[in-house]
């Protein structure tokens, strides 16, 4: 089945290559440049004295996939008549419920990771700083737990939310959320104590803080990335109950 879905997905981007190409090249190199000119107006380097581009990177990553898997999301389980369209025509096949949200996140994960891959390599072309084919690897890694827990959320709101227009304001309205919980832009601290317990104690900050402390300090820990594959796994099982309720309904 997930074999089917990723089929599925890269015959749909053969047939969208000339629009989905740029935008995979361009749009990250313009939230780049833009996140570093404005931020550079405050300060050059970050409080542990990395250089605010470099610093910047795997945050404008974690950002940009985001971004692609919402869309992908999006593209796939809603459409302008009614919601679920797509996971129903998926019911019907003898999978179980678990089977097909794994396959809905799986197949998006690898189309995710196919432009994050692209988007990653045109972004280290305009580093001041090179990093390495381990920080390279390290930051797909990273993104691929930080990916499946955005994906969880993602498929869980569409299974309750009926409108696309309200799905896309409430998923916009958690992507601020954790642009600002998950460290994109700014340290720990710059932050008061109170809004560290606040924003910064979950996985998906502690991903992207793991992830820069082994590519600028070589300071490895795999816990966070323990803890969310065994959240992401809960959650695709919670997602299949829900999926189940709702074709019930």
């Amino acid at each position: 089945m997930i074999k089917a879905l990723i089929i599925r997905r890269f015959w749909l981007l053969k047939n969208r290559l000339v629009i989905t190409a740029p935008m995979i090249i361009l749009t990250p190199i313009a939230f780049h440049v833009f996140l570093s000119s404005v931020i550079t107006n405050i300060y050059s380097f970050s409080p542990n004295g990395v250089t605010i581009e470099s610093w910047l990177l795997p945050g404008v990553i974690f950002s940009f996939g985001s971004l692609t898997m919402l869309a992908i999301l999006y593209r796939d389980l809603f459409n302008p008549q009614s919601n679920l369209q797509f996971l129903k025509l998926l019911s019907i096949s003898p999978n179980s419920k678990f089977k097909i949200i794994l396959g809905i996140l799986s197949s998006s994960l690898v189309e995710c990771l196919s432009y994050s891959i692209v988007s990653t390599l045109v972004l280290l072309i305009f580093m001041p700083e090179p990093f390495s084919f381990l920080g390279f690897l390290s930051i797909l890694f990273y993104l691929i737990f930080y990916l499946s827990l955005f994906g969880n959320f993602i498929i869980t709101l569409s299974i309750f939310v009926q409108r696309g227009f309200t799905f896309l304001f409430l998923s916009f309205i958690f992507l601020q959320l954790l642009f600002v919980s998950s460290n994109i832009l700014f340290e720990q601290q710059i932050y008061s104590e109170i809004m560290n317990i606040v924003f910064f104690n979950n996985p998906f900050n502690m991903l992207l803080y793991d992830l820069r402390y082994f590519i600028f300090f070589s300071e490895l820990s795999f816990t966070w990335v323990a803890i969310s594959l065994v959240l992401t796994l809960i959650w695709i099982f919670i997602n299949s109950l829900f999926l189940k309720r709702k074709l019930k309904q």
